[in-house]
């Protein structure tokens, strides 16, 4: 009979990445909360445990797969992802498709047997994938999505499989009209002295825009944004100089390096 044990094994094979976080709790184990806005949370061993291995990889500096070994409730995805988090969008989380549990030694053995999985790695290869992101809908309200990756071909990993989806759901203009939204609503996220480089932040830590796969996409967003004479740049080093379109846009020849440490 197929343990834990192994089917974590498969999961950690099947993801292709070594920044990888296993949600294993079990529906008993879930944290509590009041509602979605409250900042307290109930939680045993398991739950602070898991939150502790979070924090190892919530530092920004890259994306982060987040597989959970059943499907969650919309609230506890967002406690999982969002609560006490600070890269909240760097964290991609990926659940099993339809009703699938693979937290209890029952639940394992059940759909060991329906699915006729030979192995730990057939098992969790049938029992995945579906990816959930969240999006803004039009009157602002956060939503989450679901995406099925197919990962039928022996060969695919997760993350592989996710990363070629992510061009697809936020290509380049997504980008680019998420930062004229805010640099229209909320200006002092990029001005005051910070580098361009800065705007990326908010696509790291607000669930709800696009996922930051490609930190060239907001250094180009930026760059067009003032070609376009919505915002400007000063060159610390060349006197200070203000780049500002129509008439005045940053030269083509300026490389994404140089134009990321310019101030606004």
């Amino acid at each position: 009979m197929l343990g834990k044990e192994e089917v974590v094994a498969a999961l950690r094979r099947l993801a292709g990445t070594d920044r990888l976080l296993l949600y294993e709790l079990s529906g008993s184990e879930s944290p509590q909360r009041d509602n979605p806005s409250s900042p307290f949370v109930r939680g045993g061993r398991a739950w602070w445990r898991f939150v502790e291995q979070r924090r190892a990889l919530d530092t920004g500096e890259d994306l982060n797969l987040l597989v959970a070994l059943r499907r969650l409730k919309p609230d506890e995805r967002l406690t999982v992802i969002n609560w006490g988090c600070a890269y909240a969008n760097s964290f991609l989380l990926i659940e099993p498709e339809g009703d699938v549990d693979l937290t209890t030694p029952e639940s394992i053995l059940d759909f060991s047997m329906s699915s006729r999985a030979i192995d730990a790695d057939e098992l969790v290869r049938n029992a995945y994938a579906e990816w959930v992101y969240w999006t803004y809908t039009e009157d602002g309200e956060l939503q989450s999505n679901a995406a099925t990756l197919d990962i039928a071909d022996p060969r695919a990993t997760l993350w592989g499989t996710l990363w070629e989806r992510l061009s697809q759901t936020f290509p380049a203009s997504s980008f680019l009209s998420t930062l004229t939204l805010l640099n229209m609503r909320e200006l002092e996220l990029f001005t005051g002295g910070r580098e361009v480089a800065r705007a990326v932040m908010p696509f790291l830590t607000r669930l709800g825009l696009p996922v930051l796969y490609d930190a060239r996409l907001v250094i180009n967003g930026v760059r067009q944004l003032v070609n376009a004479g919505l915002a400007w740049v000063t060159d610390p080093d060349d006197n200070g100089r203000v780049y500002r379109g129509p008439f005045d846009p940053v030269p083509n020849e300026v490389p994404d390096e140089k134009f990321a440490v310019m101030l606004r």
